[in-house]
């Protein structure tokens, strides 16, 4: 199983069980399993994302509830080097690339490239 499939499915497993419930206590136990999935991406760099997310979970517009999740694992599969071509609005993908771009002094040069490379594909620059 791929790196970012296992994310993935992590991820709608989280939000099965704690949709309707979710408290403080559940969203640190996302942040850990997120951080433990990217690995070697620099902790700035996934609380950046993950307050992001935060935003879009609990925004009453957009991305809201799985949306959110989609977006979290989408953006976890451009930090994996494995985009799995999750729909990204050209403001988020605007944001993706500021989340990336304040950190690359820290984040490896080929996942900042390769991330770089996809917000170009995909209009964000």
């Amino acid at each position: 199983m791929q790196a970012v499939d296992k994310l993935k499915r992590d991820l709608d497993s989280w939000f099965g069980q704690n949709s309707g419930k979710a408290d403080n206590k559940a969203f640190d136990s996302l942040r850990t399993l997120y951080k433990r999935a990217l690995g070697n991406v620099p902790e700035s760099t996934v609380a950046a994302v993950y307050t992001t997310f935060l935003s879009f979970f609990a925004s009453s517009g957009g991305r809201t509830g799985q949306n959110a999740i989609d977006w979290l694992g989408g953006v976890g599969s451009l930090l994996l080097m494995d985009y799995d071509g999750t729909e990204f609005s050209r403001p988020e993908w605007v944001e993706i690339r500021e989340i990336v771009t304040i950190d690359s002094g820290d984040i490896d040069m080929d996942i900042l490239s390769y991330v770089l490379t996809q917000v170009m594909e995909h209009g964000g620059i």
